[in-house]
């Protein structure tokens, strides 16, 4: 243990930390392999983010989805599930692949943070055995701190992603630019579908696309949203967050046929606000019905609040830029009427 912490101080992104975790799980328990797997909300499947001790054969035999793996669904509800000998064990989905890989008796514990559930670690022995109360709680004990290394590897690429763009904000005058980066930021950091951010027209009668990133052609092209018709965008627009969790069962979107064609299944909306007011709004997407954790919703409120400074700046700058242009004009007129440079 001293020397998985020792290791783990060195580490300085996720694959690495939860890599070097997967090693010595594996020596700690003293087990053939390890792997820890991470739930994919949005997709509902288990997607291998470490290993150790198995092969890439078999580490590549296929994704655990939820629906057809009844153990781990009751793993990432809090329990502990032992399989002895999985050759005897009808639930067991990759036998013929676990057979080959020598694989007989598997321990599978949830990675938990502040009581929720966001993978499974599990670890598999060569023979078959029973792990003992002490073995199953010392990988509870490793799994917890599993949990607590990945959502802070996951809270520093969220803080990576805001100074990134803070970044930008502050340096480029391209306000097409850093609104693109705001909503690809948003789907790779958080593994969304899609994101965008429409703003107000002059005559605050509809949103227009300006940035958008994950959505078809035809989608981004099928029209502006016209407030009148979208309850979502009017309550957004009051400066509220609002979340839709399956939107085959909400008619306050204008495009909802359209956006279950797209094949988005839920979305949030928030608001970009500048001086207390409303000028547009982010929306992200995913492709299953999802509820966003505070968390998310957190972060998203900052690219948000990021976006609504560049859009800020842009307007400053084209302020400026236009009584410079007025100010110019002027200059020439006063001396000779623009026939000669001024004298300084």
């Amino acid at each position: 243990m001293c020397r998985l912490c020792g290791e783990l101080s060195q580490a300085h992104d996720l694959d690495t930390t939860l890599n070097i975790f997967a090693r010595n799980i594996t020596k700690i328990m003293g087990v053939k392999g390890s792997t820890i797997r991470l739930l994919d909300e949005k997709k509902q499947t288990l997607e291998i983010v470490a290993q150790h001790g198995l092969s890439k054969a078999y580490l590549n035999k296929g994704p655990v989805i939820l629906k057809k793996h009844p153990v781990d669904q009751k793993v990432l509800k809090g329990q502990i599930i032992s399989t002895r000998d999985i050759t005897k064990e009808p639930h067991v989905l990759y036998l013929k692949e676990a057979k080959k890989e020598g694989i007989k008796s598997v321990l599978s514990v949830p990675m938990m943070v502040d009581d929720r559930p966001i993978g499974v670690v599990r670890i598999y022995a060569s023979s078959a055995r029973d792990f003992s109360k002490e073995e199953t709680e010392r990988l509870k004990t490793l799994a917890y701190l599993g949990g607590m290394l990945a959502d802070k590897a996951k809270i520093w690429g969220e803080m990576r992603a805001l100074i990134k763009i803070s970044q930008s904000v502050s340096s480029s005058l391209s306000l097409k630019e850093v609104l693109q980066m705001i909503v690809e930021n948003a789907v790779r950091t958080l593994g969304l579908k899609a994101a965008s951010i429409r703003l107000l027209d002059e005559d605050r009668k509809t949103l227009q696309v300006k940035a958008a990133y994950g959505l078809s052609k035809a989608y981004l092209e099928k029209g502006p949203v016209v407030l009148e018709k979208s309850t979502i965008d009017r309550e957004c627009l009051r400066c509220a967050i609002v979340s839709v969790k399956d939107i085959r069962k909400d008619k306050r979107l204008q495009y909802r046929e359209k956006l279950i064609k797209e094949g988005i299944a839920s979305l949030i909306s928030l608001p970009l606000t500048v001086r207390g007011a409303a000028i547009g709004v982010i929306r992200v997407y995913t492709s299953v019905p999802y509820s966003f954790t505070d968390s998310e919703i957190d972060f998203l409120s900052a690219l948000a609040c990021q976006g609504a400074i560049a859009i800020e700046n842009a307007r400053l700058f084209e302020h400026i830029e236009s009584e410079y242009k007025e100010l110019a004009k002027d200059v020439w007129k006063w001396y000779d009427w623009g026939t000669h440079f001024p004298k300084i």
